[in-house]
C-alpha cells in the first residue's frame, strides 16, 4: 500500500522517536500533523523537516489527556488535510521528570500512578476515538500504538510506569476488533532506544546492561523503530499485532 497523499498524524512528533517517525512517512509521501504539547522550537524543526522531503506540515499543540483538546485537535488536523488516514500515537510518559527508585511501592504514589495511566494509556484511547470516524472513511486506515518492551517478562517488574505501557496490548486489540475492517491497529513496542532523552542521561552501566540481555549485542535504533511503523501503515493485511524490537531480549 502506497502512502503518497495520506495525512498522517503523529502525537508527540516533535520528540526524539516522534521526530524520526513523521520525517520517515514523509519519505514514504504523507503530509504530516506534528503533534507536540511542549516544545514549539522542535516541533517546527520537524515540520521543515517534513516539507524538505517536499510535504506538507502541520503543528498541532495539544493535550492528550484532555477530551476537549483531544477532539479539538483532530477537527484541526481534519480541516487543513481533508480527513485523518493515520493516527501515530507516540506520546508517552515514563516517570515524569521524578526519580522512583526501582520496586519502592511507597514512592508509586496514587497520583503518580494515576498521571502515567492517563498519559500512557487514556491518552491513545482518546486519541484512537476522536480519530475513528475519519479513519474509517479513508482509504489508509491504520492506528499505531507505541508500547514499550518492558510490558514483556520479568525485566520490567521493578518500573514504576510498566502496567500503563504494558496496557497499550490490550488496547490494541480492543481497538482492532472495535475499528476493523475499516482501520488496522497494530503496535511496535520498542526496547531502550538510542539518542532518547533516556538513554543519554541514564548511567553508562544501565544501557550497557540492556546491550548485554540483548542477543544482537545492541540498544534499540530509532530508525529501526519508525521503520516498523511505516510497514505497518503500508499493510493491508496486519491487524492486532505487536511487533517487539528490543535487539532479541524478547521473543514474541
Amino acid at each position: 500500500m502506497e502512502l503518497s497523499g495520506a495525512c498522517a498524524f503523529v502525537t508527540d512528533g516533535s520528540g526524539g522517536l516522534g521526530s524520526v517517525i513523521a520525517i520517515s512517512l514523509a519519505k514514504e509521501g504523507a503530509n504530516i500533523a506534528v503533534g507536540y504539547r511542549n516544545g514549539l522550537a522542535h516541533a517546527e524543526e520537524v515540520k521543515a523537516a517534513v516539507e524538505k522531503q517536499g510535504r506538507k506540515a502541520i503543528l498541532i499543540r495539544f493535550d492528550q489527556t484532555n477530551p476537549v483538546s483531544v477532539d479539538e485537535a483532530l477537527r484541526n488536523v481534519a480541516e487543513d488535510y481533508g480527513g485523518c488516514d493515520l493516527l501515530i500515537n507516540n506520546a508517552g510518559m515514563a516517570a515524569g521528570g521524578r526519580t522512583l527508585p526501582h520496586g519502592d511501592l511507597a514512592a508509586l504514589t496514587p497520583e503518580i500512578w494515576d498521571e502515567m495511566m492517563v498519559v500512557n494509556v487514556r491518552g491513545p484511547y482518546l486519541t484512537s476515538r476522536a480519530a475513528a470516524s475519519y479513519l474509517r472513511k479513508s482509504k489508509w486506515g491504520h492506528i499505531v500504538n507505541l508500547g514499550s518492551t518492558i510490558g514483556y517478562g520479568t525485566w520490567g517488574a521493578s518500573a514504576s510506569y510498566a502496567p500503563s505501557k504494558g496496557a497499550i496490548v490490550p488496547l490494541t486489540r480492543y481497538l482492532t476488533a472495535a475499528l476493523a475492517p475499516e482501520v488496522a491497529v497494530n503496535c511496535v513496542a520498542p526496547g531502550l532506544m538510542e539518542d532518547t532523552q533516556m538513554s543519554s542521561s541514564a548511567p553508562m552501566s544501565f544501557v550497557e546492561s540492556w546491550q548485554n540481555q540483548a542477543i544482537l549485542g545492541e540498544i534499540t535504533s530509532l530508525n529501526d523503530v519508525a521503520s516498523h511503523v511505516v510497514a505497518f501503515c503500508k499493510s493491508g493485511t496486519v491487524a492486532g499485532q505487536v511487533l517487539v524490537v528490543d535487539g532479541g531480549i524478547h521473543f514474541n
